[in-house]
């Protein structure tokens, strides 16, 4: 009897230590990569400024996009805005960020004013202008046992772009935007 108790004992102290040496050593790795194009339609007659603003941004989850139509002069400033986001497959953007493409969408949009809202039809395409900038980043930080680590690149590159909203061209691209990023993130406690 005492024989197996010392056994019993033994076994228990063993898996403690292994159950804690397993807790105490943690480790959470997260990567994202993605693309993303966005496009600013502005004009300005007299005072008044009128202008969308069209942004896209495909992960590995899906594609969001963002659309605000504005209207500002002196005194005042009105629009309405609004954001879906869907799985479906309605962007294509090259590697290389030649050209990028966003399908037909409908978006809910809300009057930043009255709070009514529509739905609008909204399309756009892209191509890559100038030259390709890239950057990069590092950090690390720890506190006692935990340890952060984090790390990503993006490349970057000027576009023209064209679309419509409703079936109405929205005219010259005032500014435009092409990239793709990477990013790793990664927590450890020993």
């Amino acid at each position: 009897m005492r024989k197996s108790y010392t056994i019993l004992l033994s076994l228990a102290v063993l898996l403690s230590m292994v159950m804690s040496v397993q807790a105490m050593e943690s480790k959470t790795i997260d990567r994202s990569n993605g693309a993303s194009a966005s496009a600013d339609w502005c004009e300005t007659n007299g005072d008044i400024t009128t202008g969308k603003y069209l942004s896209v941004t495909e992960t590995d989850d899906g594609t969001d996009i963002y659309l605000e139509i504005y209207t500002y002069g002196p005194d005042y400033w009105s629009g309405k805005s609004g954001y879906i986001f869907t799985e479906d497959d309605v962007f294509s953007i090259d590697k290389k960020l030649n050209s990028a493409s966003l399908s037909e969408v409908e978006i809910e949009v809300c009057n930043w004013d009255t709070g009514e809202t529509e739905t609008l039809t909204v399309n756009a395409d892209w191509i890559g202008e100038d030259v390709i900038s890239k950057d990069s980043y590092t950090s690390r930080s720890q506190s006692g046992n935990y340890v952060w680590k984090s790390s990503g690149s993006s490349k970057c590159r000027d576009a023209s772009a064209t679309g419509s909203i409703n079936g109405v061209d929205l005219g010259v691209c005032s500014y435009a935007s092409l990239s793709n990023f990477k990013s790793a993130y990664m927590s450890m406690e020993k």
